[in-house]
């Protein structure tokens, strides 16, 4: 993992134009489902937030690192008699390809690593802990990030898990296993220049 963020932000000498670096903080919300879990819908709402730094290589191409909070998760529906809910919280790490264009629209794409640090689930009694699911989950991302402000942004993320983050027995894939599907609307506010 470190040789990669090394080779990443600091190991491509060819590419970088200059070493122009930038940072700031996020926050915003998630929607989510689980796929195979047999209740459909984004019906389960969550925080996320944390901080990133980019650079750029190119004339548009670039890099972000984030490191999130983001609170995951199912539910039966909005609506519901049967209060069924999952939740799921990780400790994230996207790292992600930038493409600026139009001056003020940037689209994402990469990879983002997450830690599992509590899962529970609700039945209508209060949460319990549920350790159905792994403990680290490996997704593809893409979004669309929109400068409206100098300093702040509003970004647009599908994020959907590549590995399975629960299955019924080992190897297993849909309708087997299950994959986070997440949706994430969030605001960037740069910090420096």
């Amino acid at each position: 993992m470190k040789k990669i963020l090394i080779v990443l932000f600091f190991g491509l000498p060819g590419l970088v134009a200059a070493q122009r670096f930038g940072g700031g903080v996020a926050g915003g919300l998630n929607v989510s489902q689980i796929d195979g879990d047999y209740w459909s819908g984004y019906n389960k709402a969550g925080l996320v937030g944390g901080a990133f730094v980019n650079t750029s290589f190119r004339e548009h191409w670039g890099a972000q690192m984030e490191i999130r909070y983001a609170a995951k998760g199912s539910a039966k529906t909005l609506r519901t008699t049967e209060p069924r809910k999952i939740r799921l919280q990780y400790i994230e790490l996207p790292l992600l390809i930038t493409y600026d264009f139009y001056r003020v629209f940037q689209a994402q794409t990469g990879i983002s690593m997450g830690y599992l640090f509590s899962s529970a689930q609700n039945e209508g009694d209060g949460y319990y802990e549920f350790d159905e699911f792994e403990p680290y989950e490996l997704a593809f991302n893409l979004g669309l990030d929109y400068r409206f402000l100098d300093k702040l942004s509003v970004n647009v993320r599908f994020a959907y898990s590549i590995l399975p983050t629960s299955s019924y027995y080992p190897g297993a894939s849909f309708p087997y296993a299950t994959f986070n599907n997440v949706f994430t609307f969030a605001f960037y506010y740069r910090i420096g220049d």
